[in-house]
């Protein structure tokens, strides 16, 4: 196999599935109606080469007169799968690496509370393990330094927010060099082509549409990551830091930004 690519594979229906692969959000996904969700990110950027620590939070989603849902109708199947480097990516095709049994610990933890005359907690946390080969941000992800100064955080957020106003995109680009790096390293790319992308990207695509930066610095929310040693800066209702206004089709283009520290400074490094 050439250069191994990870996807954590995920279908769902009438439920929320929220994944962290170790201690970093990698999946936030949402099932209404009949018609099942599935979405299959790549997530060589959050691997350690070994003892991955995958957790999966599922919870039911509520009636309609707002009372909480039943776990007996949600539906979850997943699996972690690798490709080759260049592979198309298809439901159900792939090597899988770890086949995520939700549904049958669910099963169990439904039969076990039935026997005690109890309902099951919302939500549901079920956690997996795995080894990868390739990728490995051991040091960034379990080893980094801790980002304790809650007011730098708050700071840096604001840095980026008006970057955004003033629809600064090679400010944005260079604040995200350490992200491009992990990019190129997490998938055996061109950092000079990442680089290049994601400033035209940001031009030509984002910058015509501007970013919401209606909130101040103590609307914003920090959501630590991989124990401490990154945070998610987000905006207020935990909406992604950077993203457009919605276009008539009320579609929005939004870039979650998760910050560590580089050479001492506050830095975007996913």
């Amino acid at each position: 196999m050439s250069f191994p690519i990870y996807h954590l594979e995920m279908k769902i229906e009438r439920c929320q599935v929220r994944a962290r692969l170790n201690d970093v959000p990698v999946v936030e996904l949402t099932a209404v109606g009949e018609q099942p969700e599935w979405f299959a990110p790549p997530v060589n950027l959050y691997l350690i080469g070994r003892e991955n620590r995958l957790e999966v939070v599922v919870s039911p989603l509520p009636r309609s007169d707002g009372s909480p849902g039943d776990f007996r109708d949600v539906e979850v199947e997943g699996a972690v799968r690798v490709y080759g480097k260049g592979d198309a990516v298809a439901p159900g095709e792939g090597p899988v690496v770890l086949d995520l049994r939700v549904m049958r610990e669910l099963a169990r933890r439904l039969e076990e509370a039935a026997e005690l005359d109890e309902a099951l907690a919302i939500p549901q946390t079920f956690r997996f393990a795995l080894d990868n080969e390739g990728p490995d941000f051991t040091v960034e992800l379990t080893r980094g330094e801790r980002l304790e100064d809650e007011e730098a955080l708050r700071d840096y957020a604001i840095q980026l927010r008006d970057r955004a106003r003033a629809l600064d995109m090679p400010g944005l680009v260079a604040e995200m060099e350490p992200k491009v790096q992990a990019y190129a390293a997490a998938y055996d790319d061109s950092a000079d082509a990442i680089r290049k992308s994601l400033q035209h990207v940001l031009q030509n695509e984002y910058a015509p549409r501007g970013f919401l930066t209606d909130f101040e610095r103590e609307e914003v929310e920090l959501v630590p990551c991989a124990s401490g040693r990154l945070c998610e800066l987000r905006r207020p209702g935990g909406l992604p830091l950077l993203q457009t206004p919605p276009d008539a089709e009320e579609s929005t283009m939004q870039i979650p930004v998760i910050v560590g520290k580089r050479d001492g400074a506050l830095r975007v490094v996913r």
